[in-house]
């Protein structure tokens, strides 16, 4: 029925581009969860050859369970919007809320991680002086990604309408990273331990499956108790109209109906379409740069390089945030939207792009250890930051440009004010960044840097609604600029 429901969606059949455009993504990322499962245990005994390669390998599995349980709970949709088409059916409800449950087995995240451990298990099979239990490690690296999308499913509802818990949460990880790298907590060690305790025997493999059981048990109660399938008018909203919607990008509302176009917008426009590029460039970027040697493994070219992996599309792509809408603006502003909902339109598909474009990012971290809290901090900058600097920019100068022209040695659109973003886009965190270095403590300019972006991230509406009141001010003078062809 689901699949029926699927092919049968306007969204897939109308916006086929955007169909087409996800499934590369997905098969993008697919192919690089297997490829580092598949190199991991080959680079682990050529890297730390002293090292325990599968314990080793647990430790920063373990850390991925971390950052992907945060990033369920931004991005992982639990299935609320099902409901809806079934309230008028003789189903029980029950049955309804372990079908949301086990639906939620096959999300992306899931099926990345899957295909990821997959790979890791069959190749480390293979390798020599790898020495590896295939059942115990099998069970708990996969009991481990379901008993995490569970617990997200669990906390799902109380974060997203307490953003001081969520910041708190993101803030505690990130300051706990912080304190395991420069040696404070030993973290990383603790992790080891833990993992080394779950593979050490079958009856202790199948913790994580118990986890799983008892998340699952206590999240179905839970739903159980604030789930009402009737359309209530209540103060409290019902779980019926949480996240209802069609389309892609549903859960954000009035905004997600202009994220939509904003997608439609990228594929069909030329110039948008051949910035594409820079998504599979960034996966290379840290080699190119580092591989040149001398002064390209300072700390501030890695920051360059972490803002710029985190970021590049993003980035690329907000310089012309409102341009990019010049041929038809008159029209969105007169009769389909606010100009707020088009900010946040934009705000948050580049939030998406940043933050799916880090996760693979990290990663390079087995590369040069630097990168595993560069990227991350580097993520939040962009988010709060960068974005909203390129924001302020558009809002108070935005100029015409033909969508349908190509990206290379293309400067339409551009200003002075573009290039010279710039600068404070790379002296805010190298500033800091040396800054602290002078007071004996380094790592603390990077944590600013996270923190501060962390900061702006959480209260992008308020931002937002800057750029919208400076963008009013000057709302005439851009209209006549993308009037002029």
């Amino acid at each position: 029925m689901s699949w029926k429901s699927f092919m049968r969606n306007p969204a897939f059949n109308q916006n086929l581009a955007t169909t087409i455009m996800m499934g590369f993504l997905g098969l993008y990322f697919g192919v690089i969860f297997i490829a580092l499962g598949a190199a991991a245990p080959h680079a682990i005994t050529e890297m730390v050859p002293e090292a325990d390669g599968p314990i080793y390998f647990g430790r920063y599995f373990l850390y991925f369970i971390i950052y992907s349980f945060l990033t369920r709970l931004i991005f992982q949709n639990f299935g609320f919007k099902d409901l809806k088409q079934y309230i008028l059916q003789k189903i029980p409800k029950s049955t309804l809320l372990h079908y949301i449950l086990i639906k939620t087995a096959f999300n992306w995240i899931n099926v990345m991680s899957l295909l990821g451990i997959i790979a890791y298990l069959i190749s480390a099979s293979y390798a020599e002086n790898y020495d590896l239990n295939l059942l115990n490690h099998g069970i708990v690296l996969i009991g481990l990604i379901y008993a995490s999308n569970y617990k997200a499913f669990l906390f799902d509802k109380q974060l997203s309408i307490n953003k001081i818990l969520t910041g708190s949460i993101i803030v505690g990880v990130l300051l706990i990273n912080y304190l395991d790298f420069k040696g404070y907590i030993p973290l990383g060690n603790l992790l080891e331990s833990l993992y080394a305790f779950l593979v050490m025997n079958i009856g202790t493999a199948i913790l994580p499956l118990i986890g799983i059981i008892a998340t699952y048990i206590l999240t179905y109660k839970t739903l159980n108790q604030i789930a009402y399938l009737e359309d209530n008018k209540s103060s409290e909203e019902s779980i019926s109209n949480i996240n209802i919607g069609s389309g892609l990008f549903a859960r954000f509302g009035k905004a997600g109906k202009m994220m939509e176009m904003e997608v439609k917008l990228i594929l069909r426009s030329k110039r948008a379409r051949n910035m594409l590029f820079i998504i599979p460039l960034m996966g290379i970027y840290p080699i190119i740069i580092h591989g040149q040697g001398g002064n390209m493994d300072s700390m501030g070219m890695m920051m360059f390089v972490a803002i710029f992996c985190t970021g590049g599309y993003a980035i690329t792509y907000g310089q012309l945030l409102l341009s990019w809408n010049s041929g038809h603006f008159d029209l969105l502003l007169t009769k389909m939207t606010s100009i707020k909902e088009i900010f946040q339109a934009k705000y948050f598909l580049q939030c998406i792009l940043i933050i799916v474009q880090t996760l693979p990012m990290i990663l390079w971290g087995f590369y040069k250890t630097e990168y595993f809290y560069l990227m991350p901090a580097m993520m939040f900058y962009n988010l709060g930051v960068v974005l909203f600097l390129y924001m302020l920019t558009a809002s108070y100068n935005s100029k015409r440009i033909d969508t349908n022209k190509g990206a290379a040695m293309n400067y339409e659109g551009f200003s002075l004010a573009l290039f010279l973003i710039i600068i404070p886009i790379m002296a805010i965190p190298v500033l800091l960044y040396y800054g602290a270095n002078a007071i004996g403590h380094p790592l603390l300019g990077i944590l600013m840097t996270g923190l501060i972006g962390l900061i702006g991230f959480l209260f992008h509406d308020k931002l937002i609604n800057i750029s919208v009141a400076l963008f009013k001010k000057n709302r005439y003078k851009i209209g006549t600029a993308f009037r002029k062809k």
